[in-house]
């Protein structure tokens, strides 16, 4: 995406020295949401079992494709614009706010309408319907992030993001112990957004100044045109990675949609690891390139080591200990979801690399290019699972997902093709894997004598120890990282211009 010019940026050391504390606070919170979500995922499906949460996973699944309608890059495109002319956020933001809300109530109204369409029973329906409202809660703390991030107040960002999992996982808790349907979990949900909404809203109220209360309606059509375009690359991402939940529902029923819903959200707890290091990241380069032709091979090359360095073994490690993870974690009525987990764990060093990919070529400004590949990756996870869904069910949607996710690693690769050298990136994969391989050995050797937590300890614990003896992961590259302080001639952004 555009950048501003640089001595607009230097002209801000302020906000400039927030930059390293902004990317830790909201790792450390996304990290701590994704611990509390995971548990509470854990106890939501091991309470409910796989046909009951395979109705529940399937009404937000629902939801999240339909959000996009709420939102359709404004976010994106909002943030990126009032952080040119910061001096405009009270005059904007009202009617932002006011346009957000208007179409997360539409996106509502619509999957409130179409729900009795799709043959589901009355207490989908009424979930389906109560995660519908949610967005416009939802839509409000989401307008209001807008301002945080303007004003580089993250911190602010970062408290209420938790505060959100935090209510939002203590109330499920709450209602599913008083006996409780998984309806009145969604509708706990529901309660909490707007709550969650409407505080994120005084906040940035009190903090900033009162908002022009002015609709803006002459300047909506605008907006939505600027936005379409980060509008289009969340929803192509979003269908693909949610579509899946709906056609398994679909042809195959709710008890798959359990099954698959808990393979899957076993390893996308993981996904949150690359944002800290991209985030990290993104501001520097970002100063340092933005040229299409920009050759970004160094930084690309140092990430994508640490992120292959992380995910490659967790998916090698997910393969071989599927079963007794699925057992120890979810209980023995999910044992199906194993096969799922096994093929569904390779997707993470995959993603891990098109998630780099995808944020270097934004840096590059060529996100026209990562737009386009969503819309590939979208359209051949459909067709795939199209044909293979209604014959082998939920496993074939984790054969179709990794299929998937292979196909946008080749297409961004090809992409960067001028940008990066593929040959470094495959010879850091080398590397990893002959460290991966005999980490697999080792938990081959011990996985049927001691309890698997322990395996999964003892396994990694020998697999760092390598990494750092060869030189995987340098002990200098841990202690830059431990000590952020800036060399001299450069600020927290890059190196400052003559």
């Amino acid at each position: 995406m555009s950048q501003p010019p640089r001595d607009r940026v230097e002209s801000r050391p302020a906000e400039n020295s927030r930059v390293p504390l902004n990317a830790a606070l909201l790792s450390s919170a996304k990290f701590i949401r994704t611990v509390i979500g995971f548990l509470f995922f854990l106890f939501l499906a091991r309470r409910l079992g796989p046909d009951t949460f395979g109705k529940y996973m399937f009404a937000f699944a629902l939801s999240e494709i339909f959000s996009i309608v709420g939102d359709i890059g404004l976010h994106e495109y909002c943030i990126r614009e009032l952080a040119r002319r910061p001096q405009q956020l009270r005059e904007r933001l009202g009617g932002i706010l006011a346009l957000k809300t208007v179409l997360s109530s539409i996106s509502a109204l619509v999957m409130i309408a179409i729900t009795p369409l799709m043959g589901k029973d009355a207490s989908t329906s009424m979930a389906v319907a109560a995660f519908a409202l949610a967005q416009i809660g939802y839509s409000w703390f989401y307008a209001s992030t807008i301002a945080y991030s303007v004003k580089q107040d993250l911190h602010i960002q970062a408290f209420i993001w938790l505060l959100q999992k935090a209510l939002f996982a203590g109330a499920g808790v709450t209602v599913l112990l008083a006996g409780r349907s998984f309806v009145a979990v969604a509708f706990s949900n529901t309660l909490v957004q707007f709550f969650i909404g409407a505080l994120a809203i005084l906040i940035a109220w009190k903090k900033y100044g009162h908002f022009v209360l002015a609709l803006d309606r002459k300047r909506w059509l605008g907006y939505l045109k600027s936005a379409l375009p980060f509008g289009l690359i969340v929803a192509f991402y979003l269908v693909y990675f949610r579509i899946d939940s709906v056609m398994v529902s679909f042809f195959r029923g709710d008890v798959e949609v359990g099954q698959y819903g808990a393979a899957y959200n076993l390893v996308s707890a993981l996904m949150f690891l690359p944002s800290g290091l991209v985030a990290a990241m993104f501001p520097k380069l970002a100063g340092e390139y933005r040229s299409p032709d920009d050759y970004v091979d160094a930084p690309f090359q140092r990430a994508a080591r640490w992120l292959l360095a992380v995910s490659l073994p967790m998916a090698v490690g997910g393969w071989l200990l599927a079963a007794p993870l699925v057992t120890l974690l979810l209980g023995p009525t999910y044992r199906p979801a194993t096969t799922a987990l096994a093929v569904l764990v390779w997707t993470l060093p995959v993603w891990f690399i098109t998630f780099l990919q995808g944020n270097m070529l934004t840096i590059i400004e060529r996100q026209r290019a990562v737009a386009w590949v969503g819309l590939v990756n979208m359209l051949l996870n459909i067709g795939m699972n199209l044909v293979i869904i209604p014959v082998y069910g939920f496993t074939g949607a984790a054969v179709t997902t990794l299929l998937t996710e292979i196909a946008g690693l080749v297409q961004m690769f090809y992409l960067l093709k001028k940008n990066i050298s593929l040959a470094g990136t495959a010879m850091t994969a080398l590397k990893v894997a002959v460290l991966t391989t005999a980490m697999a050995l080792l938990i081959l050797l011990i996985r049927d004598r001691i309890h698997v937590l322990a395996v999964v300890a003892v396994a990694a614990a020998a697999y760092g120890a390598a990494a750092l003896a060869l030189g995987v992961i340098p002990l200098s590259e841990i202690s830059g990282l431990l000590s952020r302080g800036p060399k001299p001639g450069e600020d927290e952004i890059g190196p400052l211009e003559p």
